[in-house]
């Protein structure tokens, strides 16, 4: 496996990611042959705000970090009866849907950590903290049609 800087051959992982409420599930992992976007910053994040991904070692190192544009939507547009009124957003009660993200697949990682404000609460009140953490790779005793299920705070 790749670093992900062989442009020759590069190598990314497709996270494809669920989620109801505060429920996050890591539901595939493709292999793909493209280059992944580069890394974010990877300094220290504690006054960061938002959500991002980061790919870790078992040290619990960042190795790559992505910043997502908030992949669970609490929101909605709605559209008024009344042609005066614009598209209005409406909270969800239980947010659900999917996203995915592109990663290199570097071969000294361990896991996968979606960090940024805990889920359910107003983005940039609460310190980013991990708000789920997956295995980068499946085990050799993994059902690969077993969804993994993160610990969402």
């Amino acid at each position: 496996m790749t670093t992900g800087a062989d442009n020759d051959h590069p190598h990314a992982v497709r996270l494809i990611f669920e989620y109801e409420g505060t429920d996050i599930r890591l539901v595939s992992r493709q292999q793909v042959e493209m280059t992944p976007p580069p890394s974010d910053r990877l300094a220290d994040q504690r006054s960061a705000q938002g959500t991002w991904v980061e790919v870790r070692d078992a040290g619990r190192n960042a190795l790559y970090r992505r910043v997502l544009h908030d992949p669970v939507r609490h929101d909605a547009e709605v559209f008024s009866e009344d042609p005066e009124r614009s598209i209005t957003r409406v909270p969800v009660e239980t947010p659900r849907g999917t996203f995915a993200v592109l990663v290199p697949d570097i071969e000294a990682a361990d896991h996968v950590a979606l960090v940024g404000s805990p889920l359910g609460r107003t983005p940039g009140l609460a310190p980013p903290t991990e708000i789920a953490r997956f295995a980068f790779r499946p085990g050799p005793d993994d059902d690969p049609d077993a969804r993994e299920r993160g610990a969402a705070t």
